[in-house]
């Protein structure tokens, strides 16, 4: 049956009333059995997902098992469509905001966080977590990132974690009895299938690891459910399931009401709030560590360019015996010169919730990178230090600030007015662009840097278009192939569009 949207914007506590009219059992259970048969998003131009976002369906499931009553009654498919409509129509800022000139683009932050870390390529992001933090050389000065890091946090190696949320989804989205998907349970997989792990050998070491890091309850969904939030803006703050995705407390082993966000507990974002815990001086240098193992995962793909040449920062002296330091990672085409600065930086609550003070969140957030590239340009142009010698000062130069996840919209005419002024162009590309753009194949990156250049600084993705790129990306295959339960890719995919 096809349900039309409501008109007008929904009050939030409409949308909860709705949801609350069924048991979590029924509903939760009907969200699970129905997420397996979508399409990923990255594949909406394939097959249309209609209204069920996996961002909706998980906010559902959390209401539901937070807020629900068990003496409900059950849920139909035809509930849960007038559930996922009214979700779609929630009322928003952007309806109450004045309109001083970045009320849309406020709601645009909003809503691209709120989706786009749904559409990127779990591919990527799993190879990713191993070439980042098991196969990228680790820098001298490391203070928690040391052997054996990832048995003292995780509870078992880096690959066996990556891969158990690998199985978790696979059978979650694919188990050959119908029934069976959109649950998981330990007890299905007989002992001698776990030989596909490295260290994990019985389902009683399974299930302490999915105890410690994916299972949550009922009762621990609902005694945190922040029931003072913001009614216009609480579904796009952090989803207690999104750390934790499987449901305990169940017959029939574990609920899993979204599987993608299974495998996001594996990624590097998922890793880095495992380890990342701000409260405490070990998270804090967890999240240091990942920083300085970033900048050189960084050099490893841009080490890929065949028509480059790649040289580390540079130390130069200045006056009075003191010394600077280069951007992280100078690019030396045969007609262009890319400036490469690193920053393992996310976007914060205020800036995903399109805070009203948002463009000065990002300025901050990122002056000392551009100002890095612009000042290293002026270096090496100046022809004044010796240690840029063997960098070409003939050239055209363009910047690229390479960040650890995705910031939507930053590199629109919008809000590219609000971040500082350079005299080259600078781009800023999240590291899955630059994993995409360092395949390129057919013609150099220098083309597509020049055609961002043109356009003041340019995203890379849309750019994309028209060029050919090879079937794989080596440092992300490497990362692949150490997984358990890998799974083999065709041939002729290239980066995700």
């Amino acid at each position: 049956m096809r349900h039309l949207l409501p008109s007008r914007p929904v009050p939030e506590h409409r949308y909860i009333e709705r949801v609350l009219r069924h048991s979590p059992d029924s509903l939760v259970r009907l969200i699970a059995a129905t997420s397996p048969g979508l399409p990923a998003v990255r594949d909406l131009g394939k097959r249309a997902l209609g209204p069920y976002g996996p961002w909706a369906l998980q906010d559902a499931a959390w209401v539901s098992l937070a807020l629900g009553s068990d003496a409900r009654p059950a849920a139909t498919s035809d509930d849960l469509a007038e559930i996922v409509g009214l979700y779609l129509a929630l009322d928003d800022p952007v309806t109450h905001d004045p309109d001083d000139g970045f009320r849309l683009e406020r709601f645009l932050q909003r809503v691209t966080h709120q989706q786009g870390g749904w559409q990127e390529s779990d591919y990527a992001q799993l190879s990713r977590s191993v070439a980042l933090l098991q196969q990228t050389p680790q820098p001298d000065g490391l203070e928690v990132v040391r052997p054996g890091w990832d048995h003292e946090l995780l509870g078992c190696s880096l690959t066996d974690y990556v891969g158990l949320a690998e199985l978790v989804w696979a059978c979650a989205t694919h188990h050959p009895d119908p029934r069976r998907r959109g649950r998981f349970a330990v007890e299905w997989y007989p002992a001698r299938d776990y030989v596909e792990f490295d260290h994990l050998r019985s389902p009683a070491q399974v299930k302490a690891v999915l105890r410690r890091h994916f299972a949550t309850t009922k009762l621990r969904l609902r005694t945190s459910f922040p029931a003072g939030a913001d009614p216009l803006v609480r579904r796009y703050t952090h989803n207690p399931l999104r750390s934790r995705p499987l449901v305990s407390g169940m017959p029939g082993g574990y609920l899993v009401p979204v599987p993608a966000a299974v495998l996001a507990k594996a990624t590097p974002l998922g890793l880095y709030y495992t380890g990342g815990d701000n409260n405490s001086e070990r998270g804090k240098a967890f999240t240091r560590d990942l920083g300085h193992l970033f900048e050189r995962y960084v050099g490893r793909q841009l080490a890929l360019l065949a028509d480059a040449e790649v040289h580390a920062e540079v130390e130069y002296k200045l006056p009075k015996k003191q010394k600077g330091k280069s951007v992280d990672w100078i690019v030396v085409f045969p007609d262009l010169v890319l400036l490469v600065e690193v920053k393992s930086t996310r976007p914060g609550e205020a800036l995903r919730l399109g805070a009203e003070n948002f463009t000065t969140i990002l300025d901050s957030q990122f002056r000392k990178a551009f100002k890095q590239v612009d000042n290293s340009a002026d270096r090496i142009r100046s022809g004044a230090h010796p240690e840029f010698d063997h960098i070409p000062r003939d050239r055209p130069m363009v910047g690229m600030v390479v960040t650890a996840e995705q910031f939507h919209q930053i590199n629109t005419p919008e809000h590219r007015s609000e971040l500082p002024s350079t005299s080259v162009p600078v781009t800023v590309t999240a590291i899955q662009e630059l994993e995409d753009a360092v395949t390129i194949t057919g013609t150099s990156l220098a083309d597509v840097l020049r055609a961002s250049a043109a356009g003041g600084g340019a995203a890379l993705r849309p750019l994309f278009q028209g060029y050919k790129f090879l079937d794989h990306n080596a440092v992300l295959e490497q990362g692949w192939s150490a997984i358990p339960f890998a799974r083999p890719r065709g041939p002729g995919r290239g980066p995700a569009r």
